[in-house]
């Protein structure tokens, strides 16, 4: 269930019952299955069955209610929990869901006493705020209504409670599936495996004599060519050495001069990131006076680029790891280690520029630290999607740096324990399969090796280890022995007779168990271990062990054994992300089990393990689901992965952010038009110190061969096809009808600054004709591609790394001869390839700015001079913008350049030097009849031939998709009409995969005259949001929108209205509550799908959807 397999559990339950007829549990678990599939006939009907066999259960009542609540059947509900409560009088939940509908039954003095009676339960419980809110105002206490209203709005917003929703999971504790109690069972014993010592390689690095608590031996894996390389820091003429496995498995000596990998020094850590995106991963060194960087060349060859790129020293540098703090696609450089002069932190940040430099960042971050730092790691703590950093050093706890996404990194310690001595190594997994990454760590004296199990994002607790006597510790690793699903974990410690490798294995809920010795480590002896590194170096799907010696060759052990269990070997390839995946979380699913991983950089003390997760799934041979979330926020789900085979996933290509989208029905079927409003996008963050400004209003032409009425009604589609917020205040359609020949399209291009393109209608003259010449910046003659609109586009550009951008490049124009007497005016046909948000603060980052197209005119003398600073582009995918020229070119100009960095293809240009004849058009308002808000799911994307060319079809839908819906209160479903009639900041709210179905009335349709066409003009009001992580405030519906706003966000001194009627519509019609954690498939399954107009006329608020 937790896993969105609902049929497939339904099965389970329904054989749980014919084996086990006398229990109530299959019963109630199929009755809820049931209930989630919107079977519910079944599942009332079970239900009830479950309450003759168990009457006394509390949760057979509770989702007895949720059923009957669903059906509409409310007397019955409210019977059902009113038993319920008899049973569980302390239950808020319960007590929350009988003021819901006492409340949906008018009876508010009830409603508002069951209300106060679950807060006094659970004074954050979200969902009873917002009732008695409701409650209140409809018995006419609005005063009282607008607190309790913000009250609500404070515990959603800082995330101390969080309201009911619809989903499974989050209608309560009752609504879930209860397991048949069972003595608990331990882990499975563990099967036999044993760590077997390699050959060595080579010789020792260096004969100088070594100091008991040296630092250094940091080693990575690097993937080379699709082998893995192990690279070990030291000391000496040859800092990096760099080791492949035999056939044997013994490792061999790569010679440097093969690999270009050369370096003198004391070598201390290394890292690998792919930072210029080419596909190739990259090497980062921190020797004890500098830090090395080196370009991947491919075929194995690496060159140092340190000083191209801009990186010098800035510290004493210890550890190092890549990561995309900013989360803008590329990975930055970040470093630990010691000031170099008073007044500096220890650390490091290196910001990469996307363009190959990188620019040192620290303190705009906070990350500068405090004492001496040696180890780092990456996860997301919090779970909040910002990637937070871990560092070691000379303090008893681990720094925790916490990403706040905007501005400086919020400084903490790990846990509080401060008799702890000081740390070395660290990791992050999780190991309790709770869904949050717990923490390990090594120390610099007792006891050795600490683990800490993450409560919740909110605070550690130490979680004991068998281990005692231990003088110090060095590295450390996750690491599934024998791939039993797992987490164990490896370090190296120092006791009193020398160094160790110790192995706890994971029991679950019964804890660690020392393993060491039944895995034969005992018998290895070690010469100044550092580092230790899990990876599967012999390819047969069991992670062998990897230890680093100070001057001496790396160890390697290798698993015998554990492979007897299966496995799934996993690697990601970045695709909008860094191209190593770095920072994507990875859940895997199979045979009702979980794991949870996250692709980390630096890991454990002074290295990096491979790029591939190694996860071990017992008996079973696949994952049903691998659930992966990529940094820049991309959900993506592979089903039925199989074990034993190396699996690469590679980033779906999805595009996260677009704009609503609309379709018309053409008497057959729903035609798609194009997307509208996205220029009303909010809260694009352009800079760290400003966001962009929104155009809130388009009109979009709909052809009329594409709107036919159908009883009366012209219906149009108005949805989300991604996993924008979209706040709509208005919605329009008005007949534009006017003679044969002629055309008409609305004043419409998006614009950087308001003044904003006005909308009103442009009449094209019968005399509009192509320019006379058409050239790309080569001389080539582009004229043949913009004859007609057939998708054979104008691309005389290369695209830049960041989304939307390209070089600078030019069209230039031969308008051919041409009138003062009659206006000037190109109608330009095409689309932009949009910039997000995150490409747009990356570009700015590389000192890139977006340069609206403007244009140009030649003079007499051959000399250009700018005749429009900003054009404008189309706000979207393909439409007709008009650029009017009358008045703005010198007499006898002939040639026109349009100039741009931004992607936009053009498919057709008319010029029209025609009679303006816009007084020779009939313009009919059409009034909205009816709108209803509803999920539809995902009409199937169809890509053209050139990049970002989309349309949709209507008649193939897919329930799921990988998107994500923002945390907060949504519009519910029903009949939305009155919300928009006019522009008030009342609006439909709507995320991923919904729509409105608007129907507008022919009545005021006068006849058409002869020889007379008639087209329409969609007109929407209101904002968009984007799942962006350069978006403000990207995962909630707060801030509400609001016309009057200066900006977005707006200050503390502004606010949206809370006025009487404000408060009325929040709380009439906002009550469609999403948690932002929806457990849903993240992949498209589209289907053949039959839709018609809904037709009828206006009924007022028709909905009985409540917030839940």
């Amino acid at each position: 269930m937790g896993q969105q397999f609902t049929e497939k559990a339904l099965q389970k339950f329904e054989e749980a019952h014919k084996a086990d007829p006398a229990s109530a549990i299959p019963l109630l678990n199929k009755g809820i299955a049931l209930l989630y599939l919107r079977r519910l006939p079944e599942a009332e009907e079970t239900l009830k069955q479950a309450t003759t066999v168990d009457p006394g259960n509390v949760r057979i009542w509770y989702c007895l209610g949720l059923a009957h609540l669903a059906e509409s059947k409310s007397d019955v509900a409210v019977e059902d929990f009113k038993h319920a409560i008899k049973l569980n009088p302390v239950d808020a939940d319960s007590h929350y869901y009988l003021g819901s509908l006492y409340r949906s039954l008018k009876d508010y003095d009830q409603a508002i006493g069951e209300f106060e009676e679950a807060l006094r339960l659970n004074p954050l419980h979200a969902s009873a705020q917002f009732g008695l809110a409701s409650a209140l105002q409809r018995s006419g206490k609005v005063a009282q209504a607008r607190e309790h209203l913000k009250r609500f709005q404070t515990i959603t917003q800082t995330k101390v409670g969080t309201p009911l929703a619809v989903t499974y999971g989050e209608q309560g504790d009752y609504a879930t599936v209860q397991n048949i109690r069972l003595p608990e069972q331990a882990v499975g014993p563990m099967i036999p495996v044993s760590f077997v010592a390699q050959a060595g390689a080579g010789s020792t690095t260096s004969s100088s004599p070594l100091a008991a608590n040296q630092a250094g031996g940091g080693a990575c894996i690097l993937n080379v060519d699709g082998q893995k390389k192990i690279v070990v820091v030291g000391d000496g003429d040859s800092a990096i050495r760099v080791y492949k496995s035999l056939q044997s498995g013994a490792l061999e000596e790569v010679p440097a001069q093969q690999t270009g990998l050369t370096a003198s020094g004391h070598g201390i850590a290394c890292a690998v990131g792919d930072y210029d995106s080419d596909g190739h991963p990259d090497l980062a060194v921190a020797l004890s006076d500098r830090v090395l960087l080196f370009h991947n060349l491919g075929h194995g060859k690496f060159e140092d680029v340190t000083k191209t790129v801009g990186i010098q020293q800035l510290n004493h540098p210890a550890g190092l790891t890549f990561v995309d703090f900013d989360h803008d696609g590329d990975v930055d450089l970040f470093i630990t280690g010691s000031a170099l002069s008073s007044g500096t932190g220890p650390d490091v940040l290196w910001r990469n520029n996307g363009n190959s430099t990188f620019t040192e960042w620290t303190k705009p971050t906070g990350l500068a630290g405090k004492g001496n730092t040696t180890a780092v790691t990456l996860s997301d703590l919090n779970n909040d999607r910002a990637v937070d950093l871990i560092v070691t050093g000379d303090s008893s706890s681990p720094t925790i740096f916490e990403n706040k996404r905007e501005g400086a990194f919020k400084v903490l310690p790990l846990y509080a324990d401060s008799g702890l001595t000081p740390t070395r190594g660290v990791l992050v997994s999780d190991f309790n399969k709770d869904g949050w990454m717990d923490v390990a760590v090594t120390h610099a004296g007792a006891p050795g090796v600490s683990l800490w199990r993450n409560k919740d994002g909110e605070h550690f607790e130490r979680v004991a280890l068998p281990l005692s006597g231990a003088k110090s510790a060095w590295g450390l690793t996750a690491i599934d022995i024998d791939n039993d699903g797992w987490i164990d974990l490896a370090a190296i410690v120092e006791m009193a007779n020398g160094p160790e490798l110790h192995v706890w294995r994971n029991r679950g809920a019964q804890g660690f168990e020392d393993v060491s010795d039944a895995l034969g480590l005992n018998k290895v002896k070690l010469q100044n271990p550092r580092s230790v590194i899990a990876a599967d170096i012999d390819g047969d799907g069991a992670a062998d062990l990897i230890v680093t010696q100070l001057n001496a060759p790396p160890v390697v052990l290798r698993n015998v054994g554990g492979s007897r269990n299966h496995s799934l070997r996993l690697t990601l390839a970045g695709l909008a992300d860094n191209k190593t995946a770095i920072g994507t979380k990875v859940e895997v699913f199979s045979n009702g089990r979980s794991q949870k991983f996250e692709v980390a950089g630096g890991s454990g003390y002074l290295s990096q393990g491979p790029p591939e997760i190694l996860v071990g799934l017992g008996q079973a041979d696949k994952a049903d689901v691998v659930r992966m979330l990529w940094p820049t926020g991309v959900p993506q789900d592979e089903l039925d992965v199989a074990a034993g085979k190396p699996v690469t996933l590679t980033e779906l290509d999805r595009r996260g952010s677009s704009c609503p989208v609309l379709f018309a029905w053409d008497g057959s079927k729903y035609q798609f038009v194009t997307d509208v409003i996205g220029a009303g996008v909010i809260g694009h963050w352009i800079s760290p110190v400003s966001t962009n400004h929104a155009d809130p209003e388009e009109w979009i032409k709909v052809d009329g061969s594409q709107l036919k009425a159908r009883d009366g009604l012209f219906s149009l589609r108005f949805g989300e096809p991604m996993e924008e917020i979209n706040y709509i205040d208005q919605l329009r359609l008005v007949a534009v009808d006017h003679p044969e020949g002629t055309e008409v399209y609305p004043d419409e291009r998006f614009l950087d600054d308001p003044p904003f393109a006005s909308g009103a209608t442009v009449v094209a003259s019968s005399s509009r004709r192509l320019p006379a010449g058409a050239w790309d910046d080569n001389g080539r003659d582009v004229l043949p591609l913009l004859t007609a609109r057939d998708h054979e586009f104008v691309h005389n550009f290369t695209n830049l790394s960041y989304a939307g951008y390209a070089n600078m490049h030019s069209l230039t124009l031969d308008l051919g001869a041409w009138s003062r007497q009659n206006p000037l005016r190109l109608f330009m046909n095409g689309y932009i390839e949009y910039f997000s948000a995150s490409s747009m603060y990356a570009a700015w980052q590389a000192d890139l700015k977006p340069i609206s197209p403007f244009i140009e005119a030649q003079m007499p003398d051959g000399s250009w001079k700018r005749v429009v600073n900003e054009m404008g582009f189309p706000a979207g995918l393909p439409r007709t913008m008009v650029v009017d020229l009358t008045g703005k070119l010198p007499v006898g100009t002939r040639r026109i350049r349009i100039t741009t960095n931004l992607q936009i293809y053009w498919d057709q240009i008319l010029v029209d030097n025609g009679p303006d004849s816009v007084k020779g058009v009939r313009q009919t308002e059409l009034p909205l009849s009816t709108a209803h808000l509803a999920f539809r799911g995902y009409p199937q994307q169809v890509q053209g031939k050139t990049s970002g060319d989309l349309t949709y079809r209507y008649d193939r839908i897919s329930a799921t998709g990988p998107f994500h819906w923002q945390r907060g209160s949504y519009t519910k479903y029903g009949e939305v009409t009155p919300l928009l009639h006019q522009i008030d900041n009342h609006y439909a709210i709507f995320g991923s995969g919904e729509e409105i179905d608007a129907e507008f009335s022919a009545a005021p349709l006068p006849p058409l005259p002869p020889h007379w066409k008639r087209d329409y003009f969609f007109y929407a009001n209101g904002f968009v949001k984007d799942m962006d992580f350069y978006e403000a405030s990207p995962f909630t519906v707060a801030q509400m929108p609001f016309h009057e706003m200066t900006s977005y966000p707006y200050p503390a001194s502004e606010r949206y209205p809370d006025n009487p009627p404000s408060v009325k519509y929040e709380l009439d019609w906002n009550d469609r509550f999403e948690s932002g954690d929806r457990t849903q498939r993240f992949q498209f399954d589209y289907k053949p799908t039959v839709s018609q107009p809904i037709t009828g006329q206006p009924s007022g608020n028709a909905s009985s959807a409540h917030l839940h």
